[in-house]
C-alpha cells in the first residue's frame, strides 16, 4: 500500500509539473505574439538624397519621436532616393498603399490641391521657411475646403520652403528684361504662370533632375529656394541669384488612412497632439532656413552672385504676375470656393 501510494503522488507530481511547464510554455508564446503585435513599423518614402535637410532635420527626428512616444509600438523606417516610388508617384503611392507613407512636392500633382495652392501664387513669400510652414498648416487647419482636397489620406503636415529666388547659370537677372526669354524650371502650375508672364519660358521637371538639366543647357536656371543649392549641391554650376521673395510651394506629410488605421488610438492620439500638424510643420520650414544659411554661406565663397533687385524692377515683376492670381480666383470662383476669402486670410496670415 505504501509503495502504492509513493507511487500515486509521484504521478500526480509528474501530471502538475508537466501541466505548469506547458501553462509557462503557451504564456511565453503569447508574450512573444503580443510582442509582436504591440511594434509595426511604417515605411515612409521621398524622393531626395539622404542628405536632404527634410530626411535630417524633419522625417528622422518624426521617426524617433514617434517611437519614444509609443514606447516602441510604433516606427517609421525613412526610405530616400524615390526607392518607393518616384517624384511624381509617390501621392498616388501613398494613396493605394504602395507607400505607408511620404514626402513630396505639391506641384507635382496639377489639380490635386488647387485650394491650398494658394499660398504657390505670386509674392506671396514674405517671410521665413518657418514661418510660411505655419501659414501652410494653419490654412489647412482653417478651411474646410482645403481639408476635402486630402480626404483620401491622413495629412501628418503640410509645410512650405523658404522664399523662391531666381537661380541662373551663366547670365544674370538684374532687371525685369534680363529674365525674358530663360528657360526656368517651374515647381507648380502657379510657379509655371508666373514665369510665363514675365516673358520667360517655364520648364517642369522634378527638382533631383535640375542638375542634369542645368549642365546640359536644358534651362538656364529655375525658380528655386536658396536651399535647393546646397539640397541639389548646385554650387558649382549656379553663378547667379536673384533675390525677390517670388513664391514659395507648399511640400506633403502624408500617410495611407489604412496604415494609420493600424495604430492603436491611444498611440495616434499621442502622436497627433504632439507632433502632428504646426509643430511638425515649423520643424519642416525652419530645417529649410536652416539649409538656406548653409547655402548661401557655400554658394557666395564659391564666387556665385547674389543679386538685390532695384524696388522698380521688382515692381515691374509683381505687375506683370498680377493675372496669376486673378486667374487663381477666377478659378476657385468656377468651383464654387470663395477664394477671395481664402486668399485674404493668407496674406492676413502671413502680415502677421
Amino acid at each position: 500500500m505504501l509503495k502504492r501510494g509513493m507511487k500515486l503522488s509521484f504521478t500526480m507530481l509528474t501530471l502538475i509539473l508537466l501541466v505548469f511547464v506547458s501553462a509557462c510554455s503557451k504564456s511565453s508564446g503569447g508574450d512573444e505574439a503580443a510582442s509582436d503585435t504591440k511594434s509595426i513599423t511604417f515605411k515612409m518614402g521621398h524622393m531626395n538624397s539622404p542628405d536632404h535637410v527634410q530626411d535630417s532635420k524633419a522625417m528622422k527626428p518624426f521617426s524617433e519621436e514617434v517611437e519614444k512616444l509609443t514606447d516602441g509600438r510604433v516606427k517609421f523606417q525613412i526610405y530616400p532616393g524615390g526607392a518607393l516610388g518616384g517624384p511624381k508617384d509617390t501621392l498616388d503611392n501613398i494613396t493605394t498603399g504602395i507607400m505607408d507613407a511620404g514626402w513630396g512636392l505639391h506641384g507635382y500633382n496639377a489639380g490635386k490641391f488647387p485650394t491650398h495652392s494658394v499660398l504657390q501664387l505670386p509674392f506671396l513669400a514674405n517671410g521665413t521657411g518657418e514661418e510660411l510652414s505655419a501659414v501652410a498648416q494653419k490654412l489647412y487647419d482653417t478651411f474646410p475646403e482645403i481639408q476635402k482636397e486630402y480626404d483620401d489620406l491622413k495629412l501628418l503636415w503640410v509645410h512650405a520652403a523658404d522664399p523662391y529666388a531666381i537661380i541662373t547659370k551663366g547670365k544674370a537677372v538684374r532687371s525685369f528684361e534680363d529674365v525674358k526669354g530663360l528657360k526656368l524650371r517651374t515647381p507648380s502650375v502657379e510657379a509655371g504662370e508666373m514665369i510665363k508672364s514675365w516673358g520667360a519660358t517655364p520648364v517642369s521637371l522634378p527638382a533631383p533632375e535640375i542638375y542634369d538639366a542645368l549642365q546640359k543647357g536644358v534651362i538656364d536656371g529655375g525658380v528655386l529656394p536658396v536651399a535647393a543649392i546646397k539640397d541639389f549641391n548646385l554650387t558649382d554650376l549656379v553663378d547667379y541669384v536673384t533675390l525677390g521673395n517670388f513664391n514659395t510651394s507648399i511640400f506633403y506629410v502624408a500617410m495611407n488612412k489604412d496604415s494609420w488605421n493600424k495604430i492603436s488610438p491611444e498611440d495616434q492620439k499621442l502622436i497627433e497632439e504632439e507632433l502632428l500638424g504646426e509643430p511638425m510643420a515649423k520643424m519642416a520650414g525652419a530645417a529649410f532656413d536652416y539649409q538656406k544659411g548653409l547655402a548661401e554661406t557655400e554658394a557666395k565663397d564659391a564666387g556665385v552672385e547674389f543679386i538685390s533687385l532695384e524696388e522698380s524692377e521688382l515692381q515691374k515683376f509683381k505687375d506683370n504676375s498680377e493675372d496669376v492670381k486673378e486667374k487663381w480666383l477666377s478659378d476657385m470662383k468656377s468651383k464654387g470656393v470663395d477664394g477671395q476669402k481664402i486668399y485674404d486670410e493668407t496674406v492676413k496670415l502671413i502680415e502677421e
